[in-house]
């Protein structure tokens, strides 16, 4: 008996509905007794592949038909095959065995190249299938080609690589009352929780998926690319739940840890299938992808999967108890970063008081200094300024005693010329009458020179009166 419910939704992007574009992913869920199914495609925005719409659904319709077909096929009894793998699996399911001797008959490795070449094949073949028959009944119009590039546009008139034009990525999961498998094609996400409060993304990442590049179900090696999972629920805890979903959803969050955070969504959305019930919250899924449309990156988005409703108990009281720490460590979290903060601040406050104090202590220290050199220029000038003046009272007073020198010795030259004269005059005399006028004449010149001595003698003092008597 099937445990599981499943669910799926699928909205429109708010930037596609801006540019008039239609909704390019897909998205299916399916129950019975015997299996519960969901599956998400992403069709590829390209202008090169403008039918990916189309893409995105057939992959899904053909990921119904094969998943229902590998199931059933399972459950058929042994017959010859090409892979003895697909016999033993059969085996097993009929007659568990313990793990490690299951695991020396069926390596995980063997359980995911049956999924390969039964599965994943045979839907790529039923895609290829469908999208010829578009293409065929549907010739591709000028109006489709207006925004290809010129590399397609030749191919796709020369009717090569129509496939491209509905290129789109693909996720699908799958559970049985006896084991689970996933399918992966390109980007997009795929989580599993458990009951114990673990969770993972069982199938392997693809590196080639990065930023807006993306592997297809229509590239010519997706066959073998294609990354998958396959466990039986002796092997490993089946899980509480599966969750897919476009890159509409994953998107929205840091690629740092993108993991965590889908868990984190995931683990709200089963608590909330714990508390709502799995129609209520069904229908609340479809307001959660119209946010993550609209208000998030604008993408289309799509979200599917199953979950077991009775398993969920088990994970609720756990997962809540996650959450508390997690509310406890978030709070000790902003409690460490508010008190690193005010560290900083009071350390930034201390930094910037000590670099004031040095900056006052510096134009401080520069100003004494400018203080000094402005004194020490000062009486530079100063003393330059009393030197020069001591120069030049030396030079004067030289100059001075040069004409005092000079009157003294004017005076002794008339003096001597006087007693020349007198004594001339005296022999003249005697020789003749005296000229009158000639006497007078150096009279005169005697009396000039005697008035010149007597001035120097009263502005310089008596040194001289002692120095010409003397004389």
């Amino acid at each position: 008996m099937n445990a599981y419910k499943s669910f799926a939704v699928t909205v429109t992007g708010g930037s596609h509905i801006k540019r008039g574009k239609g909704c390019e992913d897909s998205s299916y869920y399916y129950d019975d007794s015997g299996v519960s199914i969901a599956v998400v495609a992403d069709g590829h925005g390209d202008d090169n592949c403008f039918r990916s719409a189309k893409g995105s659904m057939f992959a899904v319709e053909c990921a119904e038909e094969g998943i229902k077909e590998f199931v059933k096929y399972l459950e058929e009894p042994e017959e010859i095959e090409p892979d003895e793998k697909i016999n033993i699996i059969k085996r097993l399911l009929k007659k568990p065995v313990p793990v490690l001797q299951r695991e020396s008959l069926l390596k995980k490795e063997e359980a995911q190249a049956v999924l390969r070449e039964r599965l994943i094949k045979s839907i790529r073949q039923a895609w290829f299938i469908r999208i010829t028959d578009d293409f065929t009944n549907h010739p591709v119009t000028e109006e489709e080609l207006q925004n290809v590039g010129d590399k397609y546009r030749k191919r796709y008139a020369e009717g090569t690589d129509l496939h491209h034009a509905y290129g789109t990525t693909l996720i699908a999961a799958a559970v049985t009352p006896h084991y689970w498998f996933g399918i992966h094609i390109g980007d997009g996400r795929f989580t599993a929780l458990y009951a114990d409060g673990a969770y993972d993304q069982p199938v392997p990442w693809d590196d080639k998926c990065y930023l807006n590049v993306t592997t297809s179900i229509c590239d010519d090696d997706a066959s073998e690319r294609a990354r998958c999972y396959f466990s039986f629920h002796e092997e490993k805890t089946r899980p509480v739940a599966v969750f897919l979903c476009s890159d509409g959803v994953d998107d929205n969050y840091p690629v740092d840890e993108n993991e965590k955070h889908l868990y984190k969504l995931y683990r709200t959305i089963a608590l909330t299938f714990a508390e709502d019930g799995f129609e209520s919250t069904r229908k609340q899924l479809q307001d959660l992808a119209n946010q993550f449309a609209t208000k998030g990156k604008g993408d289309d988005t799509s979200i599917a999967g199953f979950i077991d409703m009775e398993a969920l108990k088990q994970a609720v009281p756990i997962w809540k108890k996650q959450i508390a720490d997690e509310e406890v460590a978030a709070a000790e979290k902003a409690a460490a970063e508010r008190a690193a903060a005010q560290r900083a601040a009071a350390e930034k406050a201390a930094a910037e008081k000590a670099a004031a104090e040095k900056a006052a202590a510096e134009r401080a220290r520069a100003a004494a200094e400018k203080a000094a050199a402005e004194k020490t220029a000062a009486q530079r000038v100063a003393a330059e300024k009393i030197a020069a003046e001591r120069a030049a009272a030396q030079r004067a007073a030289a100059e001075k005693a040069a004409a005092h020198r000079a009157a003294v010795q004017r005076a002794q030259n008339a003096i001597a010329e006087k007693a020349a004269a007198e004594k001339a005059a005296k022999e003249n005399a005697q020789a003749e009458t005296k000229p009158e006028a000639l006497v007078i004449q150096i009279d005169n010149a005697i009396k000039q020179c005697l008035k010149d001595i007597d001035e120097d003698i009263f502005r310089y003092g008596g040194n001289f009166i002692d120095k010409i008597e003397k004389k």
